[in-house]
């Protein structure tokens, strides 16, 4: 049997121990206890990825760490740099949002679309339909939101879901189709407080109430039944909802 190098074995256990620590800092909240971000400074400053991920997120939320939206920053362009996805799409949101940090809007495209390249990841595809929706920091292009909105909303985004049923509503890139902006509109109603926090005009119950009164009941037995396929084809936890 080969001997497995010292150096392999240390580089296995540091992995482990980093990962332990983002549980720690954020998932396990014991009371008010302060975590200690010690160890996790020297994982990060070692190279490790994930504490340079979750060292960002420390100083991004303030746990562990008091807020700084700097180091935020620093911390997450290193390990967006060796391949974080999770830190390329905090990379795009901190520059969008320009918390601490001179906004960009091109280079935040620029990290969601990398994000979402790499991974797949909802959140960024959403991000870049929006700023495509909205023409913010890319030329409008309803053509493209609806491509990207509909990416995330089959994974499950549930904002990217409401939007889409605004885009069906609507007819702003693939034609006019109630009974998908009815499927869209229900699937998105787990995330209904979410969207709102994102902006009031995302209610997806309203706008279910102010479509319905637009439709046939046959379409509405048709939305229906499109929403339940959806949920058994896709295992959605809110199924029985």
């Amino acid at each position: 049997m080969k001997r497995i190098s010292l150096r392999l074995v240390a580089a296995l256990v540091l992995s482990a121990l980093s990962l332990v620590l983002v549980w720690w800092l954020f998932w396990y909240v014991p009371g008010e206890t302060r975590p200690n971000t010690e160890t996790l400074h020297k994982l990060a400053e070692a190279g490790q990825m994930n504490s340079r991920f979750a060292l960002g997120e420390a100083y991004r939320l303030g746990r562990g760490e008091d807020k700084d939206m700097v180091q935020a920053y620093e911390w997450h362009k290193k390990a967006a740099l060796q391949g974080h996805t999770g830190s390329q799409y905090m990379m795009g949101q901190i520059l969008e949002q320009g918390d601490g940090v001179r906004q960009n809007l091109a280079r935040a495209f620029e990290w969601y679309s990398l994000a979402a390249k790499m991974s797949d990841n909802p959140d960024a595809e959403f991000a870049m339909a929006q700023m495509y929706f909205h023409g913010h920091g890319v030329a409008q292009d309803f053509a493209e939101a609806f491509i990207l909105y509909e990416k995330a909303a089959r994974k499950g985004q549930r904002i990217a879901q409401h939007m889409l049923g605004a885009m069906y509503e609507e007819g702003w890139a693939n034609g006019r189709d109630l009974v998908e902006a009815y499927k869209w509109y229900t699937l998105a109603l787990p995330g209904r407080q979410a969207a709102i926090a994102l902006n009031p005009l995302y209610d997806s119950r309203l706008m279910l109430d102010r479509l319905m009164p637009r439709m046939t009941k046959f379409q509405i037995r048709r939305g229906d039944e499109a929403v339940k396929d959806w949920k058994i084809e896709h295992d959605d936890p809110f199924s029985n909802n």
